[in-house]
């Protein structure tokens, strides 16, 4: 099932836009500076990731949240994305993320150190935290002693997005769920062409036997979007790397520029992230 509706409403003031740029010149540096009530709900995508062209979401309790100023993720379902190996000490209560050849080792909630290639320990900026049984740790730490190269992506609402590029040979994701698909049909995401659609809100709660997603998206194409000129792509990966794909064409009305979007799936099974892009057709 999947329904769109048009939600109608105007976005980010002058204020939020000065937030947003302070927030990139701080990611510029490793640091999140958020704002006073950063608090978020559960599901808001804060800053979501980046790539191959994909967003990368975790819905609900396991959405990525501000910490010291660092962006904290879901440490089994990251590993997952970026294609590392996870590996945990039950007796110590430790994980070790690793690939090819270089680790993050000693990793556990409340520990602020972590020891970096099998070396020496270094502070992570900010403690693993354990939320809804769930493991979370800085992400750009991680993915510096991995070796990935990231970078911050802005669009023309000056809305973050952390683009994380594999290292060569490394693009396991993709060729593990990712169904083939020609990308040039797809935009690459650049504050000159930027994505039509960026994701604000993914959340997700039981439904009978399924499970009900609910992502919000911002009209971020800098013009209104006409009903049904947009196409969207989602896949829908559960904890066993079996996924789900899902495309549709929408909106169902005119939406216009940083309008915001609303669209419900049902899904089988519980989800751990979803993959998301969007082009315009018309």
């Amino acid at each position: 099932m999947v329904r769109v509706q048009m939600l109608g409403r105007q976005l980010f003031r002058k204020q939020k836009l000065v937030i947003s740029v302070l927030l990139l010149i701080c990611l510029s540096i490793g640091v999140i500076t958020p704002p006073a009530n950063a608090e978020s709900s559960r599901g808001d995508q804060v800053m979501p990731i980046s790539i191959d062209g994909y967003y990368v979401l975790f819905p609900g309790e396991s959405a990525p949240f501000v910490k010291a100023g660092k962006l904290m993720v879901p440490i089994r379902s990251f590993v997952d994305v970026i294609g590392a190996n996870l590996m945990y000490k039950p007796q110590t209560k430790m994980s070790t993320v690793s690939l090819l050849g270089r680790s993050v080792g000693n990793i556990k909630a409340g520990k602020p150190d972590a020891v970096f290639d099998g070396d020496m320990g270094f502070s992570l900026g900010a403690e693993p935290e354990l939320r809804y049984g769930m493991l979370f740790v800085p992400a750009i730490p991680v993915l510096r002693e991995l070796q990935y190269r990231w970078e911050i992506q802005s669009n023309n609402l000056n809305r973050p997005t952390i683009g994380i590029h594999f290292r060569e040979n490394m693009n396991v994701l993709l060729a593990r769920i990712v169904p083939p698909v020609d990308k040039a049909l797809f935009p690459t995401e650049t504050t000159v062409h930027p994505y039509p659609l960026y994701p604000n809100r993914l959340t997700q709660e039981v439904s009978g036997k399924e499970y009900k997603l609910k992502l919000s998206v911002q009209n971020t194409s800098d013009s209104v979007i006409s009903k049904g000129s947009a196409e969207l792509e989602l896949i829908f990966v559960d904890s066993q790397g079996k996924s789900i794909l899902r495309k549709l064409i929408g909106p169902d009305s005119s939406t216009p520029k940083a309008a915001e979007l609303s669209l419900d799936f049902l899904i089988p099974a519980k989800v751990e992230y979803v993959l998301f892009r969007a082009r315009t057709v018309k």
